[in-house]
């Protein structure tokens, strides 16, 4: 009797760890650590990230959330290229979320979204300030460590942010980038509502525009990567079937002058491969894309 029952203490107590283990899933970086290729949250959850290295800044915990945030800065200038916000949880005690603010927004450039019974997933590209007006929590321990490290942000920032949950787990990210380190002008007008990237003044400047809509087709391939490590097949119902935004000519510079090649309109052959090359190192277009676009210009 008294063997049976410390054999069912011990296996309570071995189940009290173990979900303990999955409830404080977490981030396994620390600050000042280099990062490249992808994120990973707990034990299976990858997030996707652009060309290059990123330091990570901040690793932080607020109530179910464990949030990371790294930056990539550009050698030339001296400015933030990239800023990435990262978050998650655990297992939570809700047994579902409600879909954020962002989901029901019209007034941003681009916006989807699809919602299920106790499941969203919601993507959106828009413009932002880059000062931080948090007094408090997560956004405030953001604004002091690029105070304190002397990070220079462009006064509006572009950006493309994602979130998904089903039943009590979350998942998101905010990616935030320079535009001007794309040769995008300087912003003038440096309000949310009058900024250049206005889904009602865009088409005023067509920088701004050529450069939103470049952004959006960057970003579904981070949100297709997603999808696909999630095993969120296109025929559920929270697919967002992002390959449908998908253009032929997908391309960001990430800070380099070259000129995607089918807009080309001069310039020899070998600059016009030099492009495409530049396009795969960046990780703008796959293999397969380089070399049928190669052939096709040789022909």
């Amino acid at each position: 009797m008294i063997k049976n029952s410390a054999i069912k203490f011990l296996s309570i107590i071995f189940i009290l760890i173990c979900s303990t283990s999955v409830a404080f899933s977490k981030w396994k970086y620390n600050p000042g650590d280099i990062v490249e290729e992808e994120i990973i949250f707990g034990k299976k959850d990858k997030f996707k990230l652009p060309p290059g290295q990123f330091t990570v800044g901040i690793v932080s915990r607020e109530k179910e959330f464990k949030d990371i945030m790294l930056y990539q800065v550009d050698d030339n200038s001296g400015f933030v290229r990239w800023a990435l916000h990262i978050y998650a949880t655990g297992r939570t005690k809700w047994d579902w979320w409600n879909p954020p603010e962002f989901c029901d927004r019209t007034n941003v450039y681009f916006i989807k979204q699809v919602k299920a019974n106790k499941a969203y997933a919601c993507w959106m590209v828009n413009h932002s300030r880059s000062d931080i007006a948090a007094n408090k929590g997560f956004w405030a321990k953001v604004r002091e460590y690029e105070i304190a490290n002397n990070l220079k942000n462009a006064d509006i920032l572009v950006y493309t942010s994602y979130e998904y949950s089903k039943g009590p787990k979350l998942w998101g990210w905010s990616y935030f980038y320079n535009p001007e380190l794309d040769g995008v002008p300087k912003a003038v007008n440096l309000e949310w509502d009058t900024s250049e990237f206005h889904k009602q003044r865009v088409m005023n400047y067509p920088k701004h525009e050529e450069f939103l809509k470049k952004f959006i087709n960057i970003s579904a391939r981070y949100v297709d990567e997603f999808n696909t490590n999630r095993k969120i097949k296109d025929t559920s119902k929270l697919s967002l079937k992002v390959k449908e935004n998908l253009s032929d000519s997908v391309s960001i510079n990430f800070g380099s002058s070259v000129k995607n090649s089918k807009k080309a309109k001069e310039g020899t052959i070998v600059e016009e491969l030099k492009s495409l090359k530049d396009l795969l190192d960046s990780g703008a277009i796959t293999k397969d894309e380089f070399d049928k676009a190669k052939k096709k210009l040789l022909n």
